[in-house]
């Protein structure tokens, strides 16, 4: 029997972004693989014009920024940029919903938290970054409204409703909020306060300096211009995914909205263990996260029933057929209706997966193993007191000790916990003997014999009863 497991996997996360979003495995072997990034697992937004394009790998944001990108930059003079209030500072849904329709270009915005120590040393930075872009409009005559930075304190008690339609759920997350008809996505002129809107935006991952971003956000104005004018002032000519301003073939902003898929799969070892979703950040302190979740698919193996297209060799399509539809599990189906977990605040959802193999064995072809499961679940809400933990996770930093170290994940998550069974099930396809095909025959040939010999009295019985009440005599 192989040693490794294939798990097949599609759940939609509606209130995570896809650059928090993580997926680590462990097991009892002590294996510990963290945020993988294997060739066939992907996450991709679950609205906009990226909704039906698997384009972004399960890493990312490390594979394209890197951890180095989230240095912070040496050339900021911290004492005078961190008095200093250059950036619009939005208060409410009503500034910000007006400061992005106003802006004739590109407004970059800085979601903040006062607890947060990566927010407080990424402030005078991001102030002097400000002055930059003022310094460069005024020096190439452009309005101020073409281009600007912005501020959201999100615990800020006039904030908390913004925030909170928004998803921010890591500190500090810079967006980008394009004109409405310059990005993919219109409803940029719509209001927050309808439901049926999604105002998409990109996140910002490049380099944390003065320089860096304000180079960025005035090389994706020029590029916003050029396009806008190829296209004749209507939509763009182009499919936007994101801004490379420096041409290193990385970019340094990513096309989001709220919500993420992750599709695909990945291979564990043969031995009880877990696999989590949670959100990760290693440049980032992590707020309340919701976790809610949809699972549309979870199977094993590579023949799951129901489960994604594989291709299946000529000599094990008689083993397929003889696999009944319903056979794999609760969500491995196709006619099994994607299941929602809701949660309420800071929630971690257990579930937990009994993995059963199966053996087919036709007559003449190679047999085919499936794997069914038994599925249980439960959840439980955590303390929301972000800044306990954050002070916890800086402690930890400063002795040294790496989030990695840590085998299960703190905070909001969702844990699939499976074990496979040691004994398995074998449905073998067999030749009954002749005589035993004989005996079968006769016997229901002599079944039908009584059967009509009862027949034929009971029609006796009943026309004799019928003439009886007529007063006829036999």
């Amino acid at each position: 029997m192989d040693s490794k497991l294939v798990v097949n996997v599609r759940i939609d996360f509606p209130r995570v972004g896809c650059d928090l979003l993580a997926l680590d495995v462990v097991d009892a072997l002590h294996s510990t693989r963290i945020d993988i990034a294997d060739e066939n697992i992907y996450k991709h937004p679950m609205t906009g014009a990226l909704r039906y394009m698997n384009l972004e790998h399960a890493a990312a944001s490390d594979s394209e920024g890197g951890l180095g990108s989230y240095e912070l930059g040496s050339t900021t003079d911290f004492e005078l940029y961190g008095h200093r209030r250059i950036s619009y500072e939005i208060v409410g849904i009503e500034a910000f919903e007006r400061l992005i329709k106003i802006h004739t270009g590109v407004l970059l915005v800085n979601f903040h938290a006062p607890w947060c120590f990566h927010c407080r040393a990424f402030a005078p930075i991001w102030e002097h970054a400000a002055e930059m872009i003022r310094v460069q409009m005024r020096r190439t005559g452009r309005s101020r409204l073409s281009l600007g930075l912005a501020s959201v304190d999100c615990m800020a008690e006039e904030n908390g409703e913004l925030c909170s339609m928004l998803h921010i759920q890591a500190y500090p997350t810079v967006r980008v909020y394009r004109a409405g008809s310059l990005h993919p996505s219109h409803a940029n002129h719509t209001s927050l306060r309808d439901d049926t809107s999604h105002i998409e935006f990109e996140v910002y991952h490049g380099q944390r300096s003065a320089e860096a971003i304000a180079a960025f956000a005035d090389s994706l104005l020029k590029d916003i211009i050029e396009n806008n004018d190829a296209s004749d002032g209507s939509t763009p000519s182009r499919l936007v995914v994101g801004h490379d301003f420096d041409g290193d073939g990385r970019r340094d902003s990513t096309v989001r909205s709220t919500g993420c898929s992750v599709n695909g799969r990945f291979v564990v070892n043969r031995v009880p263990g877990a696999f989590y979703f949670h959100p990760r950040s290693r440049a980032h302190s992590i707020g309340d996260v919701d976790m809610t979740h949809v699972i549309t698919h979870l199977s094993f193996g590579e023949h799951a029933p129901g489960g994604p297209k594989t291709f299946v060799p000529p000599h094990q399509r008689k083993a397929r057929n003889l696999i009944p539809k319903d056979m794999g599990g609760r969500f491995a189906g196709k006619s099994t209706s994607p299941t929602q977990f809701d949660g309420v605040g800071r929630t971690v959802f257990d579930h937990y997966v009994r993995v059963i193999p199966r053996t087919y064995k036709p007559l003449d072809d190679a047999p085919m193993q499936i794997y069914e499961y038994t599925f249980s679940s439960h959840q439980h809400e955590l303390r929301s007191d972000v800044v306990e933990r954050e002070m916890i996770r800086f402690r930890r930093e400063s002795e040294g000790v790496t989030e990695d170290e840590f085998r299960r994940p703190e905070g909001p998550l969702v844990r699939f916990g499976y074990d496979v069974s040691a004994m398995g099930v074998v449905t073998r396809e067999a030749r009954k003997p002749f005589l035993e095909w004989v005996l079968g025959c006769a016997a229901i040939l002599g079944g039908l014999c009584t059967c009509s010999v009862g027949i034929e009295r009971a029609l006796y019985l009943s026309s004799c009863a019928l003439k009886r009440s007529m007063g006829k005599k036999e």
